[in-house]
């Protein structure tokens, strides 16, 4: 029986993510971050990932200017990391729907003194990108 589909019509995508590298703990992060005076930063509740197994912490950052808003996640939740292909990225930076994360967010964490790195990161694959659109 032929197909109706094509193979490629499922494709999932998702806008860039950014990896986000400090030395800071959360709450010292979150601190700075609240305090900058560009930034209004918002507890959510914890985000579940896509095979309901662990629990991630996560932030809505709103840039003041424009109020274009993003999403922070702790990338090591509660038993397992939200993104696993990126096991040294602390935090990672995405949007909250489908467009991308504003670039002038992107700068201005790039300038912070507590952020050693604000990179964006390979596109996840099918698998991986599961956890991400639970976030739209």
């Amino acid at each position: 029986m032929p197909s109706l589909f094509a193979s490629g019509e499922f494709t999932l995508e998702y806008p860039t993510i950014y990896g986000v590298a400090t030395n800071q703990r959360l709450l010292g992060f979150i601190h700075s971050l609240s305090k900058h005076p560009d930034f209004h930063v918002e507890c959510y509740d914890d985000i579940i990932d896509y095979d309901q197994k662990s629990y991630h912490l996560n932030y809505v950052i709103t840039l003041l200017d424009d109020e274009s808003q993003c999403i922070l996640i702790k990338n090591r939740g509660s038993s397992s990391l939200f993104y696993p292909k990126f096991k040294n990225v602390e935090y990672l930076l995405c949007s909250s729907n489908e467009n991308q994360v504003n670039p002038e967010i992107i700068q201005i964490f790039s300038k912070l003194p507590d952020i050693s790195l604000c990179f964006a990161l390979e596109s996840p694959n099918q698998q991986q990108i599961l956890n991400f659109i639970k976030l739209q």
